[in-house]
C-alpha cells in the first residue's frame, strides 16, 4: 500500500542551471588593458631601436657590409613585428651584448632553423630571434668565418648562412657558401625532426640560396643577374657531385685515380683561360679527412693534386672534377674571375677551427656561359625549376591552379554551347583578327620589358 505522503503526480523539477554569466569589463579596465599593450609595444620598439642604433655605431674593423635596410634586414614585416614583440627577443637584446654570448645562446637554445616555433604560425622561433639579434649587432669577416666553420653545433653554422642570405652582399655571397655546398654534417632544419627526413648542412645551403622561400617566409631577392648566376653555379656544383658519386661507385676508376702517376683528365681554368678539360697526371692523393693532422672529416670524397703537362702548373682538384683519359664528360661552360683558380677542394691554409674549406672571393663555378658569351642548358634548368616551384605553389594568386583545373575538367557548359567565331558550316579553321603594326609594336615592347625584368 503506497504511503500517503508519496505524490504520484510529481511536479516538474525546477532547473537549477542558470544561463552562463559573461564577465564584462568596465570601460576603465579596457582602457587600462589597452594602455598596457601599447606600453609593451613602446618598450619593445625602443629596445629594438636602441640595439639597431648600437649596431650602426659599431666601429669594429672588417665588419661585413650589410645589404639592404639596416633596421628590417629584409625580414617579412609580420615576422619582424612578432620577433620584436617577443619576450625572448627582448631578453636577448638586454643580456646578449656581444658575439660570444650570442653563439653560446645558439648552442644551448636552438634545435631547428624554421622561422616559427614548433606548432605555431605566429610565434617566432628562437633561431630567428637570435638571427635578428646577430644582424643588429653585426659580424666581422673573422666572426662569420668562425660561424660557418664552427664544430660545436650545426645550428651555429646554419644561422651564419641565414645571416648571409638575409643581409650578405649578393656579389660576395658565393665566395662564402661555395665550400659548403656538399657539407655532410647532419642538421635538423624543421621543427618536428622526428617526422622529417634527415638533412645535411650542404642540403640546407643549396636550398637556402637557390630558392626564394624558407618554411613559410619569403626570402629577399638578389638582383636578377646575380641570383641566376648563383643558381647556375649551384647546379654546376651538383653536376660535379653527381660525377663524384659515379666515380666512387666504380672501383676500377678509383683504383686508377689513386695510383700516383696515372694519366687523367681534370678541370682547369684561370683568368686567361676558360674552364675546360685538360690532360693531367696524379701527383698526390688527399684523403677525405684532409692532409692536416688532427683535422676532422669534412668530406666523404678524396681530393687529388694533379699536374697539367700542357701548362706545367700543379692544382688541387675534387673527385668530381676528374675523369678517365679518353672519356668525353660534359664540357663545363664558365668563365673564371681574375682572382680565382680551378679546384673546388683546394685547401685553404688560413682556416682554423678544425674545418678545411676553401673560401675564395668570387671563385668557384662561373656564370654558365662560355668564352663567347653563349648560354647553356643550366640557365634553362634554372627557369624550369622556377616554373615548377610556381606550379606547385598554385601561382601568386591562384591563377595557375585555376588553369590546371580548367584543363583537367574541360571547357565549361557555356564554353561548349557557344559556337566558335568565324567558323563556317564546313567546320573550317577559326580566323584570327590580324593585329595592326601599332599593336604588334606594343606587344614587342612589353615582351622586352618582361625579359629584362624576369629573364
Amino acid at each position: 500500500r503506497p504511503r500517503a505522503s508519496i505524490d504520484h503526480h510529481p511536479r516538474p523539477l525546477q532547473s537549477h542551471i542558470h544561463a552562463p554569466r559573461y564577465s564584462t569589463m568596465s570601460r576603465s579596465a579596457l582602457a587600462r588593458q589597452e594602455g598596457n599593450v601599447k606600453e609593451r609595444e613602446r618598450v619593445a620598439d625602443e629596445l629594438f631601436e636602441m640595439v639597431v642604433e648600437n649596431g650602426r655605431n659599431n666601429r669594429t674593423k672588417n665588419l661585413l657590409p650589410l645589404w639592404g635596410p639596416d633596421d628590417s634586414f629584409h625580414f617579412n614585416p609580420m615576422l619582424l613585428q612578432n620577433i620584436r614583440q617577443s619576450s625572448y627577443f627582448q631578453k636577448c637584446c638586454q643580456e646578449l651584448t656581444d658575439w660570444n654570448k650570442i653563439v653560446d645562446e645558439i648552442y644551448y637554445q636552438v634545435d631547428h632553423l624554421e622561422p616559427f616555433a614548433a606548432g605555431s604560425k605566429t610565434q617566432p622561433s628562437k633561431a630567428f630571434c637570435l638571427l635578428l639579434r646577430l644582424l643588429a649587432l653585426r659580424c666581422t669577416e673573422k666572426q662569420m668565418q668562425l660561424l660557418l666553420e664552427h664544430v660545436d653545433s650545426p645550428y651555429i653554422r646554419g644561422i651564419g648562412f641565414l645571416y648571409l642570405r638575409y643581409a650578405g652582399e649578393p656579389t660576395h655571397v658565393w665566395g662564402w657558401i661555395q665550400p659548403y655546398l656538399h657539407d655532410d654534417e647532419p642538421i635538423s632544419v624543421v621543427a618536428n625532426a622526428k617526422s622529417a627526413k634527415k638533412s645535411t648542412v650542404g642540403d640546407f645551403v643549396r636550398a637556402l640560396f637557390f630558392g626564394r622561400e624558407h618554411y613559410g617566409t619569403m626570402l629577399p631577392r638578389f638582383p636578377l643577374e646575380t641570383e641566376r648566376d648563383i643558381q647556375v653555379k649551384i647546379l654546376q656544383a651538383e653536376k660535379v657531385a653527381e660525377r663524384a658519386e659515379e666515380h666512387i661507385r666504380d672501383p676500377k676508376v678509383m683504383q686508377h685515380f689513386r695510383k700516383l702517376g696515372s694519366k687523367v683528365m681534370a678541370l682547369y681554368g684561370d683568368a686567361e683561360n676558360p674552364i675546360r678539360w685538360y690532360d693531367a697526371v696524379v701527383d698526390r692523393v688527399l684523403d677525405a679527412d684532409g692532409h692536416h693532422p688532427g683535422q676532422q672529416k669534412t668530406s666523404k670524397y678524396p681530393r687529388f693534386v694533379v699536374t697539367f703537362p700542357e701548362y706545367g702548373n700543379t692544382e688541387t682538384v675534387a673527385l668530381g672534377e676528374m675523369a678517365m683519359p679518353g672519356s668525353s664528360p660534359d664540357e663545363p661552360t664558365r668563365t673564371v674571375p681574375a682572382n680565382s683558380r680551378c679546384g673546388v677542394g683546394e685547401p685553404d691554409q688560413t682556416h682554423g677551427r678544425g674545418r678545411d674549406h676553401n673560401r675564395r672571393g668570387g671563385g668557384g663555378y662561373g656564370n654558365g656561359r662560355d668564352r663567347h658569351g653563349r648560354g647553356n642548358d643550366l640557365h634553362d634548368e634554372v627557369r624550369r625549376r622556377e616554373r615548377d616551384a610556381v606550379t606547385r605553389g598554385g601561382g601568386r594568386d591562384g591563377y595557375s591552379q585555376r588553369r590546371r583545373d580548367a584543363h583537367r575538367n574541360g571547357p565549361s557548359q557555356n564554353q561548349r554551347s557557344q559556337p566558335r567565331s568565324g567558323a563556317g558550316h564546313g567546320g573550317g579553321r577559326t580566323e584570327e583578327r590580324k593585329r595592326t603594326p601599332e599593336e604588334q609594336a606594343t606587344i614587342a615592347a612589353k615582351k622586352r620589358k618582361l625579359m629584362a625584368k624576369y629573364g
